[in-house]
């Protein structure tokens, strides 16, 4: 073999191996992604408490649990890409939703841009909140207005939170929220039940800047009238951490 034969049979190996190399760190820095944007477990999992813990018992361990499939990022021109809410789920028999909130550290950085704050906020700061929002059908026997808010047509009111959990994982920050919906006076299983309930909405606020009767930071819809329900089933660990729950007297 020639020594130029030689030469080009070398050249040929070292472009596979370096183009197999390119492929193989693409394909890890894919995986790592993939892997490192998942919810760390803290979020996973349901959050008991004793609504919880006393309609497990009602149920007789079969706790009803549902979501939707809906969008989960906010794409609004002034918050695309801010927010996700990466589990949202409604638990009639205990009155209650829990919902997880993502955000990014890019988010942090817009933070301080859109408020023009003098330092950046650290990741560990709570920086924000989310209240749900809730339309309920005023007239049930008119479905063409069911997709506009209106005095005449629906009634709405808000449910604050209590911000549970805390979390972070790589790039993302990570809040966990619980609506009991017995502190707004209203009862989810009825208006489910009723069919009245037309949506629901995470409304997400900065909380230096909580005010509910202005437009959110971001909005994202939780529920809506028209999409089908996905029973979301206990797992064996949560069904341990709600047995083993004690009680507060």
């Amino acid at each position: 073999m020639s020594r130029v034969s030689r030469g080009f049979k070398i050249f040929g190996w070292v472009i596979k191996f370096l183009f197999t190399l390119l492929v193989a760190v693409v394909c890890g820095m894919l995986l790592w992604r993939i892997f490192s944007s998942s919810d760390p477990k803290s979020m996973r999992t349901l959050s008991v408490n004793d609504g919880i813990y006393e309609a497990y018992g009602e149920s007789d361990g079969e706790l009803y649990i549902f979501r939707q499939e809906q969008n989960t990022i906010t794409r609004a021109e002034h918050n695309a890409g801010y927010f996700s809410i990466t589990k949202a789920i409604f638990v009639p028999e205990a009155n209650q939703v829990q919902v997880v909130l993502k955000y990014n550290n890019s988010t942090i950085r817009h933070l301080k841009e859109d408020y023009s704050l003098e330092e950046m906020p650290e990741k560990s700061d709570d920086l924000f909140d989310v209240s749900l929002f809730f339309a309920v059908d005023l007239t049930p026997e008119n479905t063409e207005d069911n997709d506009v808010l209106s005095e005449e047509g629906t009634r709405t009111f808000r449910c604050s939170s209590e911000q549970v959990m805390k979390d972070e994982k790589n790039l993302y920050n990570y809040r966990k929220f619980v609506f009991d919906l017995d502190e707004c006076g209203e009862e989810l299983a009825e208006l489910l039940d009723s069919g009245l309930l037309l949506a629901v909405y995470a409304d997400i606020y900065y909380n230096e800047d909580m005010k509910l009767d202005e437009e959110a930071y971001g909005t994202l819809c939780l529920y809506d009238y028209a999409t089908e329900k996905e029973t979301v089933k206990l797992s064996s660990e949560e069904r341990k951490a709600i047995e083993a729950w004690v009680p507060k007297e």
